[in-house]
């Protein structure tokens, strides 16, 4: 067994991804006692055995989320009501203000998705989350830091020149940041909000046990997308029933026999559940590839998900379980969860003869401290890190886990390609504004609600004519309605990136102007270079696809 000397190495570091999405579960009607009965304040929510039988809530995690209650009877796409959770344990959740429904078998609720990591398949008394997922070609990370406000008083007493008084004020999480080499553009959904229509190749198989779990005959660790018919097999577009904002893909855990995130049986139907024929890739040709495409959200909603950082010290047989219960302070494995993570500030970058890379400033709802005795297993319970959702699939096929590179990119700016460019910076900015309401339960809950969204763009090129400065002078924004196949539109902004294997990035951009350029002569008279900055204003409606082997739960 470890001791407090022994020292926490970056070996037994992780840094894992866990989606956060709207979690659907059937509540049990005939639960009795305070907090349940009708002759009392109704405050408390107990999950049906089909969800407590598969996963267990972590403790306290889900305070300040927004809870909506359905009365199955009157409707299962409105809610009845809604309310703040301010504590939950593993199948029980207390909420305010009280319900006044009288509840029957099959009512339900839903946590809503911002700052709800989702559920993993519990192992007996150990609890999981949806961790076990790869986070992709991460160069750098920081974990969101933890700031507490201190409030220090005199309390108009005199005797001494030092404080009379002091007290915690409210947490604050922030500093969370990622930047990674692009193997993929599924990033680019936490920055523009919805995914809005997804076509994959699926192949015959539906469910047929119950809602919380799929037919255990199928073989272990597959995907599934939600389709509203059964004859969607084949080259399939999302069905009218797709969430734009997540679940977008349900997976199986190890053993097959348990979804995640838990299936939304107010919207989705078991014998509509098909599987996924999964992605394969050569040097030069995709199979079977997933085709996301992005659009601005204009609400205040924003997709968000949680990162788990879990600290091992990797000498037990559960190297990555907390609660030791045999001595006072954690040992093994110290783990943090931070939840409610919204994508404030993307930057995507191409330099000369370098990757693609995406860095991501991240705005986080709260960090979340599990009990010490909490019994907790970090990465969905995962210990092979070939085994890593979205991973072991890339290191069964190398191209998958190749960058997208500089050299396979393409520009074209006013209709024309731009073949002179030796970097550029793309900026999505969504201005997230801070907030704290009052009922949240918790001290540490603030809530991020999009403000002004902003697109700049800034590159370098080598000159060839005096198109841009040109443009300096024009009035009238370049603009067009649609997306087209070849950039080649005067109104469109047109950025692509692609890999030898047929995996790509497309943004197309519209109503923008150049706000300024700069004109250099060197002074070893080499080539003359512009740096110019474009400012568009819109993401052009269907503006943004990617083609990839990525699988984006939400």
């Amino acid at each position: 067994m470890a001791i407090n000397e022994e020292i926490f190495l970056g070996s037994g570091a992780t840094l894992a991804f866990v989606p956060e999405v709207d979690l659907h579960f059937r509540i049990l009607h005939s639960q009795t006692g305070a907090g349940y009965d009708s002759g009392t304040v109704k405050t408390k929510l107990k999950a049906h055995s089909y969800f407590s039988g598969r996963y267990k809530m972590v403790d306290n995690i889900y305070i300040g989320c927004i809870l909506d209650l359905y009365d199955q009877s009157t409707s299962t796409t409105s809610p009845t009501s809604s309310h703040i959770i301010t504590a939950n344990d593993s199948d029980e959740i207390t909420i305010t203000p009280a319900h006044t429904l009288t509840l029957v078998d099959n009512d339900f609720a839903v946590i809503r998705a911002y700052g709800a990591p989702c559920v993993g398949d519990a192992s007996g008394s150990v609890k999981r989350l949806n961790a076990d997922n790869w986070l992709g070609l991460v160069e750098t990370a920081a974990f969101p830091n933890v700031e507490q406000e201190m409030k220090q008083l005199n309390l108009q007493l005199g005797g001494s020149r030092n404080f009379s008084h002091q007290y915690k004020g409210i947490r604050t999480a922030s500093g969370g940041n990622i930047s990674v080499m692009a193997n993929h553009g599924a990033w680019l959904y936490y920055a523009l909000g919805q995914c809005s229509k997804i076509s994959a190749e699926m192949v015959t198989t539906t469910l047929s046990n119950n809602v919380q779990a799929h037919d255990t005959s199928v073989t272990d660790d597959l995907r599934y997308v939600y389709l509203d018919t059964e004859t969607n097999v084949g080259d399939v577009t999302n069905s009218d029933k797709h969430i734009s904002t997540g679940p977008i893909f349900y997976k199986t855990n190890r053993s097959g026999d348990i979804l995640m995130p838990p299936i939304m049986e107010n919207l989705d139907v078991l014998s509509g559940v098909e599987l996924l024929d999964r992605t394969q890739t050569s040097a030069t040709a995709l199979t079977n590839p997933i085709t996301y495409t992005f659009n601005e959200l204009n609400t205040a909603i924003l997709p968000s998900f949680a990162l788990e950082q879990s600290l091992s010290k990797l000498e037990t047989s559960s190297i990555y379980t907390t609660g030791d219960t045999t001595i006072g302070t954690e040992s093994h494995t110290f783990t943090r969860i931070a939840r409610g993570n919204r994508v404030n500030t993307l930057t995507m970058t191409a330099n000369e003869n370098e990757e693609l890379k995406m860095t991501m400033d991240l705005n986080t709802r709260a960090v979340h401290k599990l009990a010490t005795s909490e019994s907790y297993e970090a990465r969905g319970g995962v210990t092979d890190n070939t085994q890593l959702f979205n991973y072991e699939q890339a290191s069964d096929e190398g191209e998958f886990l190749e960058p997208f590179f500089f050299s396979k990119g393409s520009i074209n700016i006013f209709g024309q390609q731009f073949l002179k460019i030796t970097n550029f910076t793309l900026t999505i900015n969504n201005n997230l504004v801070d907030k704290r309401f009052i009922g949240m339960g918790s001290k540490d809950i603030k809530s991020a609600i999009p403000a002004q969204r902003g697109y700049e763009i800034s590159f370098t090129a080598l000159v060839t004519d005096n198109k841009l400065f040109e443009e300096v002078f024009t009035e009238t924004e370049a603009t067009s309605t649609s997306v087209v196949t070849d950039g080649s539109s005067n109104g469109v902004i047109q950025f692509v990136f692609d890999k030898d294997n047929g995996e790509q990035i497309k943004l197309q951009f519209q109503n923008y102007h150049i706000s300024a350029n700069t004109w250099t002569v060197p002074d070893d008279r080499g080539p003359i270079t512009v740096e110019a900055t474009v400012m568009p204003r819109n993401l052009v409606t269907d503006g943004c696809t990617v083609k990839t082997h990525w699988v984006l739960q939400g």
